[in-house]
């Protein structure tokens, strides 16, 4: 039976009475999920004796340099909103669990300066929205949390390709790994496409600077993929996970995780 690995991807967790469970962008994903029901989540994990792993781990064992627990998990958390460290980091904290928060640079360099940059996202819409500061992502890697890269503004990189050639990919990475570096001490090791915008050109590109490339996408009904050894590190594959997936879905992806 081929190993698959469920890499589950949030966006915001808010509070229940929060207006922003409300909001949507047409049929798409939301990228907001309640308090209640992401506990319910991490619970099932828990119960189900799911096992949480950093994303270096993953990549390690799909390249033959460790092993994973059974029924492992990798627990993404995309852009750097400031409820992943006020509301999500002591849920998690409560769980025993850790995640890979992937960074928009240019969200958090503003948060850290106390205003919002404007960033547009396929979830939401354009928003701005506070973001943690470098302080605050210092506080998650202390927890035993990764960070990860995410761009300086959240482009779709190819189309930012398609229109502006390779110039401007480069740019936007090396300005954010230019952020990290400064504010952290070091590039990420791992990336994320902002809205799942990748073709074979951004990959060629990226490949040199990040360890792995997380893909993202979204269907409705939801079907889920999955990492396994098989999988290249340029191409992790995920599920993202907000209010539009029904818990019986949600549990889907374990059971088709176990199916192999």
């Amino acid at each position: 039976m081929v190993r698959r690995v469920p890499i589950l991807v949030y966006h915001h967790v808010y509070e229940d009475d929060d207006p922003g469970l409300a909001e949507t962008v047409g049929a798409k994903a939301t990228g907001t999920i309640g308090v209640t029901e992401f506990r319910r989540h991490l619970s099932y994990l828990a119960e189900g004796g799911w096992n949480a792993v950093s994303t270096t781990a993953v990549v390690d064992w799909m390249e033959g340099q460790g092993e994973l627990p059974d029924r492992a998990v990798a627990l993404h958390f995309d852009n750097g909103w400031q409820d992943t460290r006020t509301i999500t980091m002591p849920i998690m904290d409560e769980y025993g669990l850790t995640g890979t928060c992937y960074v928009i640079s240019d969200g958090t360099e503003a948060a850290s300066k106390g205003t919002t940059a404007k960033i547009h996202t396929s979830t939401e819409g354009a928003v701005s929205k506070p973001c943690i500061t470098w302080k605050q992502a210092d506080e998650l890697l202390s927890a035993g949390w990764e960070i990860g890269a995410h761009t300086a503004t959240h482009p779709r990189l190819a189309e930012l390709l398609a229109r502006d050639g390779e110039g401007a990919v480069s740019e936007e990475i090396e300005s954010s790994n230019r952020a990290y570096a400064d504010a952290l001490g070091f590039v990420p090791d791992h990336f994320a496409y902002p809205s799942g915008s990748r073709d074979e050109r951004t990959d060629a590109l990226l490949g040199p600077y990040y360890r792995s490339l997380r893909l993202w996408h979204f269907s409705r009904p939801q079907v889920w993929s999955f990492t396994d050894r098989s999988t290249s590190p340029m191409a992790l594959d995920c599920q993202n996970v907000d209010n539009t997936v029904a818990f019986e879905d949600f549990q889907r992806i374990f059971e088709e995780a176990q199916s192999g």
